[in-house]
């Protein structure tokens, strides 16, 4: 039974005004500007953030509801638009890398939205992330491997597909270059979140209750790192809304990238 307007208003101030229960219950809060790539460093290896259990499980049951409606004939926009990106590369039933796989979700994701699906190979880095991956989906790959170190030969796969990813990777440039270097024909990087002008900017947040260090993009630095390593922009697409200017002052978007390999 849907609960009345004025009491759902209600419980969400509650929420927001409690510190315990809006890291708790809400996806994503409490964002606050860092200082730079120094302190982001510092705080990505002090905090378990993505590599704890609790954070995974709790991710998890946030996106179930998301895969059941989606096997209903109702996607979230940013499970189509990654469905059509990979389709707009041609290639029927490619060799994809997903680069931060978390707890596999985008390869049940591919099998429903892609006729031809894909032959799919998931890394992250965290041992939870992958832990809950293969026992979700056993008969699919996934390893656990660092973004910015990929274990496989150049142009491995037909496609690197980079799911919401990017933006918690503090050595971004690195993860960029893999990218290119592990790809044979195409790089897909998925709800990036960037700005139209503003610097890249890193920041804290409570993700999933745990805090994580999140990078918002400045898109010009991200074509120009792309560009640099033999990427070019094929096509790009609207994605989620995803704004961060209460922490920063500045509006941003999330965008995907469909970039063709050199």
């Amino acid at each position: 039974m849907k609960l009345p307007r004025i009491v759902r208003q209600f419980g969400k101030r509650i929420v927001k005004a409690s510190p315990v229960l809006r890291r708790h219950i809400l996806t994503s809060t409490d964002y606050r500007v860092l200082g730079g790539l120094e302190e982001a460093r510092s705080m990505t290896a002090s905090s378990s953030g993505w590599l704890a259990a609790r954070t995974v499980a709790r991710q998890e049951r946030a996106y179930r509801s998301l895969i059941a409606a989606m096997k209903r004939g109702e996607p979230r926009l940013d499970f189509g638009v990654a469905a059509e990106a990979v389709a707009a590369t041609g290639i029927g039933n490619p060799r994809l890398l997903e680069v931060g796989c978390g707890s596999g979700y985008y390869s049940e994701v591919f099998a429903t939205l892609l006729p031809g699906g894909v032959r799919y190979t998931g890394i992250d880095y965290s041992d939870a992330m992958i832990a809950r991956a293969r026992a979700h989906y056993p008969s699919t790959a996934f390893e656990v491997a660092d973004a910015t170190k990929l274990p496989y030969a150049d142009r491995a796969f037909d496609i690197v597909f980079n799911g919401v990813s990017l933006m918690h990777i503090v050595d971004y440039q690195s993860a960029i270059r893999e990218a290119a270097r592990v790809a044979s024909r195409y790089c897909i990087f998925h709800t990036v979140p960037v700005f139209a002008q503003y610097r890249t900017t890193f920041l804290s947040k409570f993700a999933y209750g745990a805090p994580v260090v999140e990078v918002v993009f400045n898109k010009q630095e991200v074509m120009s790192l792309c560009e640099g390593v033999g990427l070019h922009l094929q096509r790009e697409w609207p994605c989620i809304p995803y704004d961060v200017r209460e922490a920063t002052g500045q509006r941003s978007t999330t965008e995907t990238y469909l970039f063709a390999r050199q």
